[in-house]
């Protein structure tokens, strides 16, 4: 006679494996392409992205809705101090995905793809980088990255939170004009 077998499924990883996730997951929302998201991936895990969007445009070529994922190093750093690691459990966690980073994701996509948006990225590298314009070169070269992301149609309106688990990560999302 067979026995029952129960099996758990359990992670631990640092806290910048953690943040290279969130972006993973995040840019999965903006249909990104895999080749774009693991050279993003490579790029935070250098530590030298400090934001990432992921935009709708309209039929005119307006950004119509925009999601943000931001971090701030220095805050990780502080925090990888005292809690190096993260671990599964954690409350409201889909596998190794935020709650906040899944709820601002779909919402994002679900409204793109409601309104037959166009979508795209950006991403802003940190401070040093954006300074050093042969920095910025190289990292816009190694990445594939070129332009500029077009004009909103409206003022945007943001709603924005941290990320309970990752204080150092802040998540948004804008959308042209005013919320309901």
């Amino acid at each position: 006679m067979a026995r029952p077998v129960t099996r758990t499924y359990t992670w631990t990883q640092t806290r910048l494996e953690t943040i290279q996730d969130q972006f993973r997951y995040f840019m999965t929302y903006g249909n990104i392409s895999s080749s774009y998201i693991d050279d993003i991936d490579y790029a935070v895990g250098e530590k030298a992205v400090e934001a990432l969007g992921i935009y709708g445009i309209d039929a005119s070529g307006m950004r119509v809705i925009e999601a943000q994922l931001c971090v701030d190093w220095e805050r990780s750093a502080t925090l990888s101090l005292t809690v190096p690691t993260l671990t599964s459990g954690m409350s409201g966690w889909d596998e190794r995905q935020a709650p906040e980073v899944k709820l601002v994701g779909r919402r994002f996509a679900e409204a793109a793809d409601r309104l037959q948006l166009k979508t795209n990225f950006w991403v802003r590298f940190i401070r040093n980088i954006r300074a050093d314009s042969t920095q910025h070169e190289h990292w816009c070269d190694r990445l594939g990255l070129s332009g500029t992301a077009p004009a909103w149609r409206d003022p945007p309106q943001r709603i924005s939170e941290s990320v309970f688990d990752l204080p150092e990560l802040d998540v948004s999302i804008l959308r042209a004009g005013r919320m309901s």
